[in-house]
């Protein structure tokens, strides 16, 4: 993944940002690429960025705590 090729060519003083942030098995929007937010973790993510899966929710806090859940 990106993440881990930056860190490795800029070292860690750098702090990645992953956007494009989906639950395993929801709909990516318009997004090319998307990563779950273990995926992006795993690959070096210090910062998630979770817009539409919680911002157009009936119900935020349902995607909210999956994304929570899939951390842990």
């Amino acid at each position: 993944m990106l993440a881990l090729r930056i860190v490795k060519e800029l070292g860690r003083d750098i702090l990645i940002v992953t956007p494009g942030i989906r639950s395993a098995g929801s709909a990516v929007d318009s997004h090319k690429r998307s990563v779950t937010p273990r995926e992006a973790i795993d690959a070096g993510a210090d910062y998630l960025v979770v817009g539409r899966p919680i911002t157009k929710a009936a119900d935020p806090r349902s995607p909210a705590q999956k994304i929570l859940e899939e951390i842990s």
